[in-house]
C-alpha cells in the first residue's frame, strides 16, 4: 500500500453531532493568531477540508477541530465544516476537551481552573464537572452574544410571511419561533426543515442593507424550561446537537426581550431531545458597543472512534465528495 498522506484523529459527538478533532497530520500553519492560521489553512491547505470531512471518509454534518498554537490562551482551536468555516463552535469546543479527557490529556489544573481557548472569534473559556477522575460535563464560557437586529419581517418562498431576530452567538444566526412554520417538529421532518431554513436565510441575505449576513437558521419551539432548537446550516445539513453558538444567540434574544434574567437557568433541547444546560452568567458589550450578554453552556461528548485516516497514492478520488 503507497500511502500520500496519513492523519490521526479523534472522533466524538455532542448531542449527536459529530466532531472530528485532528490531533496529527495538519501542515505547520503561518500567522499570530489562531484567526491568521485558520486563514492560512482556509487559502492554502482548504483540499484537507474535503479530504478529512467529505465521503468517503466523513459526511455533510462532519466538522473538524484544529488545534493549533495561542499566544493569547492555554490552547488555540479553530473549526472546519464539511462546506464552509465558522468563528466559533460551541459542540466541536465541548468533543475536543472531552477528546482531550479520553487521551488523558487534559492540561493540568484543569479540574479546579478550566482552560482558556483562543478561537477565531475570541478567548473563551471551558471548565468541566468530574465524577472522581471522569470528566461528566464540560462548561463553556462563551464569547459575548448580542442582538443585531429585531422583529424582521420578510416574505421567504413557500413559507409566506415570516418574523425573525438576528442575534450573534460566536457567528451570526436568524432565530425564528417554530410555530411559523407548518412542519411538524421532528427528526422524520429535517429535510424540510432544511429546505424552510434556507429560504429564510436566502430571504435575509438577499435583502442587502446594513444587516449581517446570517449563517445558520435556529428554529426554536418552548418546552419546559427552555426551547427544542432546530438549526438548519445548509441545504441539506442541520445541527444534530443543541447549538452551542445557537444557544448562546438564543440567550442574548431571550435577556434583551426581557425573558431571562442572568444566571436563569435555560434548557436548550436538540431535535433528538437531549440538551445542553445554559444561563447568562453577566452582561457585556458587544463588537461595536451592544449591550450583550455573557453566554455559558453545558453539554457533554461521547467518544466514537480513536482513528488513522489515510490517503492512498493512486486513490481515484483524493478530494473526496459531498452529495448535494
Amino acid at each position: 500500500m503507497r500511502t500520500s498522506r496519513l492523519f490521526s484523529v479523534i472522533d466524538s459527538h455532542t448531542a449527536g453531532h459529530p466532531t472530528r478533532v485532528v490531533t496529527a497530520g495538519i501542515p505547520p500553519l503561518r500567522g499570530q493568531s489562531v484567526r491568521e492560521q485558520r486563514d492560512d489553512f482556509r487559502a492554502n491547505y482548504d483540499g484537507l477540508r474535503t479530504l478529512l470531512l467529505h465521503e468517503p471518509r466523513g459526511h455533510a454534518a462532519m466538522v473538524a477541530a484544529v488545534p493549533v498554537p495561542s499566544r493569547e490562551a492555554d490552547r488555540g482551536l479553530f473549526f472546519v465544516f464539511s462546506y464552509s468555516y465558522a468563528d466559533m463552535c460551541g459542540h466541536a469546543t465541548i468533543g475536543y476537551i472531552a477528546s482531550l479527557a479520553a487521551m488523558g490529556a487534559l492540561p493540568s489544573g484543569f479540574e479546579k481552573d478550566g482552560m482558556s481557548i483562543e478561537t477565531p472569534a475570541g478567548i473563551v473559556h471551558v471548565t468541566g464537572t468530574f465524577e472522581g477522575d471522569r470528566l461528566t460535563s464540560v462548561v463553556l464560557r462563551n464569547v459575548p452574544a448580542y442582538v443585531a437586529a429585531s422583529d424582521i419581517v420578510l416574505e421567504a418562498e413557500g413559507l409566506g410571511t415570516v418574523t425573525c431576530d438576528i442575534a450573534y452567538g460566536g457567528i451570526v444566526y436568524a432565530l425564528v419561533d417554530a410555530d411559523q412554520v407548518n412542519l411538524p417538529f421532528d427528526i422524520d421532518h429535517a429535510s424540510q426543515w432544511c429546505r424552510a431554513g434556507m429560504a429564510i436565510k436566502g430571504a435575509l441575505n438577499g435583502r442587502g442593507g446594513e444587516q449581517p449576513q446570517v449563517s445558520s437558521v435556529l428554529f426554536h419551539r418552548a418546552v419546559e424550561g427552555g426551547a427544542r432548537h432546530l438549526v438548519v446550516l445548509a441545504g441539506n445539513k442541520f445541527d444534530r446537537s443543541p447549538c452551542g453558538t445557537g444557544t448562546s444567540a438564543r440567550l442574548a434574544q431571550l435577556h434583551a426581550r426581557g425573558k431571562l434574567a442572568v444566571g436563569a437557568p435555560y434548557r436548550a433541547e436538540n431535535i433528538l431531545g437531549v440538551p445542553f444546560a445554559a444561563k447568562v452568567i453577566a452582561l457585556a458589550e458587544g463588537k461595536e458597543g451592544q449591550p450583550a450578554v455573557i453566554p455559558e453552556v453545558r453539554g457533554m461528548a461521547h467518544i466514537s472512534a480513536f482513528s488513522t485516516l489515510m490517503l492512498e497514492a493512486d486513490d481515484p478520488l483524493p478530494a473526496g465528495f459531498l452529495p448535494g
